[in-house]
């Protein structure tokens, strides 16, 4: 093997190791706002919220879809009760929260009733990095899909903790 494509080769496998570069453009967003965004959604569910910091940080949507591409948690593939819907959801929160300048931002597992019990990840990112509103996203974990708020909206959550 040449050393160029050697060079090429590690190059490629770096990139699967090493997560991009953190978001430049960040904010905070509140406990209590994060609360709020949940339970305009989920009206019942304040008592599945678990928040252990006294703030987290915030950046653009895009910023948190550019880590999603990059992970590797979609790959694996699904085996009933062994590594089903709450392994993905546990690995991509995991994943955001192992890596220093991703780990602050509210990115976490979701449980609930949807479609009778299911995991799924969920993020609260501005919409743009031009319109800085916060708003709650969901992942899908085992396709890197989004899931439309709308599909999620009103269901029964049993926990949603941000560590």
């Amino acid at each position: 093997m040449t050393y160029s494509r050697l060079l090429a080769k590690l190059q490629r496998i770096k990139s699967k190791v090493i997560p991009p570069e953190p978001p430049e453009i960040r904010g905070r967003i509140g406990n209590d706002e994060l609360v709020r965004l949940y339970e305009t959604i989920f009206p019942e569910a304040r008592h599945c919220l678990y928040i252990a910091d006294a703030y987290s940080e915030i950046t653009a949507i895009s910023e948190i879809r550019r880590f999603v591409d990059w992970d590797i948690t979609n790959i694996f593939p699904y085996e009933a009760e062994i590594h089903d819907c709450d392994d993905f959801a546990l690995a991509l929160a995991g994943d955001f929260a192992k890596y220093p300048g991703w780990s602050g931002f509210p990115v976490t597992f979701i449980w609930g009733d949807l479609y009778g019990g299911h995991a799924f990840a969920t993020a609260v990112a501005w919409r743009s990095l031009a319109e800085r509103v916060p708003a709650v996203y969901f992942i899908e974990p085992q396709n890197d899909w989004e899931i439309a708020r709308e599909q999620v909206e009103g269901i029964e959550v049993w926990l949603i903790p941000f560590a």
